[in-house]
């Protein structure tokens, strides 16, 4: 475990990537369950209560907040819908990209049976606005041709969002072949995605938390 900051109202921790954030039916050991473990471990007895709040995709890595009491669950879990979180992401997608900033809105739709999100048409029946924005880092080049680092910062926070709007603009993230990742087997074996950043206010202070991408120094 990797606890980034506590206090009496929140714990902030380091998600694993191939990590769910709380138990799902593959049985994998979800960050919750190693979150209580580790501190049952060193303190001796169970947390009194541990709250979620907001969630990454299982593939996904970093920071991930939660509630240490039922009232800072209850405003975290407003802040968290009311997109009054500042959240930033890393990401190493294939191909150059050609704006060095840009901001993307596109409709997003998922299809519950197979876990998977498309874009669609503006007006589509269950369709959700998904808007971000990304500034280039810098670019690099693999055995399979050029990558772009990017730092993304969300401004919804839809199922996939980074995944499935990086690919409709053809540069999907590397590894991820859901959506079309296409570069060789060895990039293939983690997704280039990591939540780096989180930044919000809560019960009047200012509250920011940081990981760093282990693919930043590409």
């Amino acid at each position: 475990m990797h606890i980034l900051y506590e206090d009496a109202h929140l714990i902030a921790v380091e998600k694993p990537q191939n990590c769910p954030v709380q138990p799902d039916k593959t049985g994998t050991l979800s960050l919750m369950d190693r979150t209580k473990d580790h501190y049952e471990f060193m303190l001796g007895k169970p947390l009194s209560y541990l709250g979620l709040v907001h969630r990454l995709d299982r593939h996904t890595g970093g920071v991930v907040v939660f509630a240490k009491t039922p009232n800072a669950a209850k405003k975290l879990s407003a802040i968290f819908a009311s997109h009054e979180v500042d959240k930033r992401y890393a990401t190493l997608v294939e191909g150059a990209i050609a704006s060095n900033e840009a901001t993307l809105s596109h409709t997003l739709l998922i299809d519950e049976k197979l876990n998977f999100v498309k874009v669609v048409p503006p007006g589509t029946p269950g369709g959700k606005e998904a808007k971000l924005s990304y500034r280039l880092v810098h670019m690099t080049t693999c055995e399979d041709g050029p990558l772009s680092l990017l730092e993304i910062r969300l401004h919804t926070g839809r199922q996939h969002q980074i995944r499935v709007q990086m690919a409709q603009m053809g540069h999907p993230v590397l590894g991820d072949e859901k959506y079309g990742a296409q570069y060789g087997h060895y990039y293939k074996k983690s997704m280039h995605l990591w939540a780096t950043d989180l930044s919000f206010r809560l019960f009047g202070k200012k509250y920011h938390f940081h990981s760093d991408a282990p693919f930043s120094t590409l």
